[in-house]
């Protein structure tokens, strides 16, 4: 489900997928041969959420971007099942395990695990 959220809609590289009960709300923009899975939910409530090229974010796992605190995230990333991140931002070939928290401000490396 794709909505329009303060004026701003979703942005989808062509060769991203999403899948069909996957939620995008906002200022998202999802870079290219993206995965979004069944469930995520990826809501920019006033900050963008900014998502690189070839990630997965895995099934059930919730994106906040914040007003303060964009959530960024870089190439080759991958979000494991129910991973919640908010306004943060995760560098380059980065894994982000199953159940994974990261908060408003925190900075994840490249190559982190």
């Amino acid at each position: 489900m794709r909505i329009e959220h303060l004026g701003r809609s979703p942005r989808i590289h062509g060769s991203a997928y999403v899948a069909p009960n996957a939620t995008i709300c906002g200022d998202v923009t999802i870079g290219e041969e993206c995965r979004i899975l069944f469930g995520a939910i990826l809501v920019a409530e006033g900050g963008p959420i900014i998502i690189g090229s070839r990630c997965i974010v895995m099934e059930n796992a919730v994106i906040r971007g914040t007003r303060h605190h964009p959530t960024r995230l870089g190439n080759h990333v991958l979000v494991g099942p129910r991973a919640y991140l908010s306004g943060c931002s995760v560098e380059d070939d980065a894994f982000l395990a199953t159940g994974a928290t990261v908060f408003n401000g925190a900075r994840i490396g490249a190559r982190s695990e």
